[in-house]
């Protein structure tokens, strides 16, 4: 008989940080909502020491933010942080594309061909939630694929942003096609081997998600 490895529960507070984080993305809980501790440990039925360390692990992902007051509150974007993480973005992504044009296996490629495939099939459907999850699988597996473990770090370190940013940026007429043709672009130059292409194409497709959630922020605060 064949033994199986039993799987270890995650810690409450990391189960608690997920389930925040979720319910963030998902907008159960809003921009600038205010989030409290004791309400928290109520609802998950929990002490607060386990809330308290899941706040902190979202405060430190941006996805919560604390005043001088302590106010704990639901990350609201700018147009100034938006600029900057983008910025951020454009940088280390642009590289990683034009290290996997280089670097990727024929395997590699037939894989991010399959998530292209993917993302038609949920455009079709119109599953947003979807469309979103196969939109930053494509680029992981750029990042992952560039094989600069360093660089992987520094880009996970603004994944919760980013995810956050892709809820909010399918929004808007023709969005879902735009990104989808983007996405092509990219990877007709990573397997055309041109990574010059490929990195330009990645800036010319992550500027037009800028500009489009840029506009998204300037449209809610009239």
């Amino acid at each position: 008989m064949e033994e199986k490895t039993l799987q270890k529960p995650l810690p409450f507070y990391q189960q608690i940080q997920q389930t925040i984080k979720e319910r963030i993305w998902l907008g159960v809980f809003k921009p600038g909502d205010r989030l409290y501790e004791a309400q928290l440990a109520k609802q998950f039925a929990v002490s607060r020491s386990p809330v308290r360390e899941a706040i902190r692990g979202l405060i430190n992902e941006g996805l919560l933010v604390m005043d001088e007051k302590s106010q704990i509150t639901v990350y609201e974007p700018s147009a100034d942080d938006v600029r900057d993480i983008y910025e951020c973005r454009l940088s280390l992504e642009s590289t990683a594309v034009a290290l996997t044009a280089k670097r990727a296996t024929d395997q590699q490629i037939s894989e991010l061909e399959k998530t292209l495939m993917e993302t038609e099939d949920a455009i079709k459907r119109g599953d947003e939630e979807e469309i979103v999850k196969c939109n930053t699988k494509f680029h992981e597996q750029i990042i992952q694929i560039s094989g600069n473990l360093r660089l992987k770090k520094l880009v996970d370190e603004l994944h919760s942003l980013t995810y956050y940013y892709r809820l909010i940026n399918i929004k808007g007429e023709g969005r879902k096609d735009i990104i989808l043709a983007g996405h092509k672009e990219i990877f007709e130059a990573i397997k055309e081997r041109n990574p010059e292409k490929a990195s330009q194409s990645l800036k010319t497709h992550t500027t037009q998600d800028l500009e489009n959630l840029l506009q998204l922020i300037k449209e809610k605060e009239r």
